[in-house]
């Protein structure tokens, strides 16, 4: 049960939520729309560019769907196009681009890769919330998300939201939080097939179908994937099919179900040596040439959304997924495949209740929010026979309250505060022979349990036409995962901290935006994982700087660009984060050379960075820097679009990871050429 004294809290946070809406019930007609605070701040017209974000409309931000001016945060949208016209293969690779994000990959692939935000480092994968369409894509391990699970196909648009998060999204939402919006129904039928072949025997199929029967809009995903990969034994096999429905049943009622289906097969290259990796020829090789995985991924979604005029607007969002991984690390040929295969079976289930109400009051337009989640998941990882299994079961409850006040035409103001509670139970069991056969012994069982609560309040203001600056203090937290929770000190408890940014966004005329943001961020008992997992005695500290550019010399002409300096520390001493590199920057240029051909080059710069595995910064050699240039020429003429493309143009040698001074060799210059047809 949650504490007396943070229920009175929550229940004194939502009084103060609801008394200007209860002294307006009755007095002050509805107003739903926020209506001062989400007008246009420049005047749209036939020459504004379709990819300025000013006007863009969010929801993960709060949960609400607001205009990015009115939200206190840093917010990056990317949208169907950006995803067409970028060099990018995979999501990774897509987000990599943005400021202040950091990718880390083993393979070279989507396969096992992190996304970082805001210099979370080592822990990056527990760190930063991934959601797809609301459901909650971060398995309950270390392993994070799985984001060859997400074709790029399904995605119609990617909001980015840099730092706090965990009045929304609770445990985690520390880095910030990444939500996938996937495409649904179109009022025509349209069937789209994608072929393209590359590099390293890559081959990639892709089909497609969207429209609507009546009240029903549908939209349909297929997709095969398979590659050698870079390295020797870097294969990856992959098959995907997605599926999203929506039924509006009346004017006020819709339904949504959503469902996808993941299986691949893929190889584990492991590490060289930094002899190696430094070499064109030798980085390419692999001391585990039968080390292999595969995984089976299901997950299916649904919900409705009540809105009406009057009463508000009540969404219901559910889902369930069942993973399977099953993997061999340390291959021998003495044994059969099946004696030294791990397996990691999880299945998690999450529902999320949200009711909003906008109204008026002293003629000014606000809403109101109240929502509560719960998330379950059953987690089960079996070591080779013979060896121990881990049972983990985790349920986290949330009631939480969000409100956007209009202060005045220039100014709104937004606050909103979490009571969560997590109940977990936690057991290994060893395997025993009892007279020649092999049972399970169980183990004791820990039942952990936190109470933590977050809340955050934030400011934005319309300086001028075209300028908004804003502020927010937000207070996070994150509770441990299994992994950390398997071998771990006695008292591990969650990490808490804090967060204050600054920022402003800016629309010079019709072909110039800019934004840029001031963070700092403080995390007390940050998790460390390691031999035996425990809580950093220091604080960490991370202060930085994000930077955003777009601009249209012309409207045949879109150049882009970012920058992030982020400076994360161990306090007290000059110990730097590891993994975390200190600058990283994203150029890149889209040219409509003549009607339906485009060329597309993107660069981008990461600093040096720690090894994985030197808190001290005294033990092991840093990663080199890197830079890696892409581009890819686009054209299209009546519902055919052909495309040829080089990544690593300059044949970089360069490694995302390492630990120990045990490199993950990252794919040299590779090439890519393929069709797309829509009918």
């Amino acid at each position: 049960m949650i504490r007396h004294r943070k229920i009175k809290s929550f229940l004194g946070m939502l009084f103060f939520g609801l008394l200007p809406l209860v002294l307006q019930m009755g007095n002050v007609p509805l107003l739903y729309a926020q209506e001062t605070l989400e007008e246009s701040t420049v005047s749209e017209t036939e020459e504004t560019p379709s990819r300025f974000e000013l006007d863009e409309i969010v929801v993960t931000a709060s949960a609400m769907e607001e205009p990015i001016n009115t939200v206190p945060r840093n917010i990056t949208v990317v949208t169907r196009e950006d995803i067409e016209q970028a060099p990018s293969k995979n999501i990774v690779d897509l987000l990599s681009r943005e400021a202040g994000i950091n990718m880390r990959s083993l393979f070279g692939s989507d396969k096992q890769a992190v996304i970082d935000m805001r210099g979370m480092g080592a822990t990056a994968a527990s760190d930063v919330i991934v959601m797809v369409d609301g459901i909650r894509m971060n398995s309950s391990d270390m392993s994070g998300v799985d984001f060859s699970t997400i074709p790029l196909e399904m995605i119609e648009r990617i909001e980015i939201v840099r730092g706090a998060g965990s009045v929304i999204y609770g445990s985690g939402a520390v880095g910030g939080v990444i939500n996938i919006v996937t495409r649904k129904g179109t009022p025509y039928r349209e069937t789209r097939l994608y072929a393209a072949y590359g590099s390293y025997d890559t081959k990639d199929a892709r089909a497609g179908m969207s429209g609507s029967v009546k009240d029903l809009g549908f939209h349909l995903t297929a997709g095969y994937y398979d590659s050698e990969g870079y390295r020797d034994n870097s294969d990856l096999m992959k098959k995907d099919v997605t599926g999203v429905f929506d039924y509006f049943l009346t004017d006020v009622i819709t339904l949504n179900l959503s469902g996808a289906f993941h299986k691949d097969e893929y190889g584990l290259p492991g590490p060289v040596g930094k002899q190696d990796a430094d070499s064109s020829k030798d980085r390419t090789k692999t001391d585990f040439p039968k080390d292999d995985g595969e995984t089976t991924d299901k997950r299916i979604s649904g919900g409705f959304d009540i809105d009406t005029d009057h009463w508000g607007s009540l969404k219901l969002d559910g889902g369930y997924r069942w993973r399977n991984n099953q993997y061999i690390v340390g291959y021998s040929p003495l044994l059969s495949k099946s004696d030294q295969t791990d397996e990691i079976e999880e299945k998690s289930n999450t529902m999320t209740l949200i009711y909003e109400k906008g109204y008026s009051l002293f003629e000014r337009a606000h809403t109101f929010q109240l929502g509560m989640d719960r998330f379950f998941t059953d987690y089960v990882r079996k070591e080779k026979p013979g060896g121990p299994r881990q049972n983990s079961q985790m349920t986290s409850l949330g009631i939480f309250t969000n409100n956007h006040w209009s202060l005045s035409e220039k100014a709104g103001f937004q606050w909103g505060y979490r009571v969560n509670q997590v109940d977990g139970k936690f057991r290994t069991d060893d395997r025993v022979s009892f007279g020649g056969v092999q049972r399970w012994v169980n183990g004791d069982t820990d039942h952990p349990d936190w109470r933590n609560t977050a809340y955050d309040v934030g400011l934005t203001y319309r300086l001028l036409s075209g300028l908004t600056i804003y502020t927010n203090y937000a207070t996070h937290f994150r509770v441990p995962n299994v992994d950390e929770l398997a071998e771990a000190e006695p008292g591990l408890k969650p990490q808490e901290g804090t967060q204050v940014e600054a920022g402003g966004r800016m629309q010079i005329g019709s072909n110039l935006e800019a934004a840029i943001t001031l963070f700092s961020i403080a995390i007390e008992d940050e998790i460390y994982f390691s031999e035996i997992n425990r809580n950093y005695d220091k604080k960490t500290v991370r202060n930085g700087i994000e930077t955003d550019l777009k601009w249209y010399p012309k409207l045949s002409l879109f150049i882009w660009g970012n920058y992030s300096y982020t400076d994360a520390t161990f306090e007290g001493d000059d110990a730097t984060v590891p993994l975390v590199p200190s600058h990283k920057g994203s150029l890149g240029v889209e040219w409509e050379v003549v009607h339906g051909l485009t060329l597309s080059a993107t660069g981008t710069y990461v600093g040096s960075r720690y090894d994985g595995n030197d808190v001290d910064n005294d033990r092991y050699e840093k990663l080199d820097a890197y830079q890696v240039f892409d581009t890819k020429v686009t054209y299209g003429k009546n519902g055919l679009k052909v495309f040829a493309g080089v990544n690593n143009i300059l044949d970089e040698l360069y490694e995302t990871s390492s630990f120990s001074e045990s490199y993950y060799p990252m794919p040299g210059r590779n090439f890519y050429a393929g069709a797309e047809m829509r009918f």
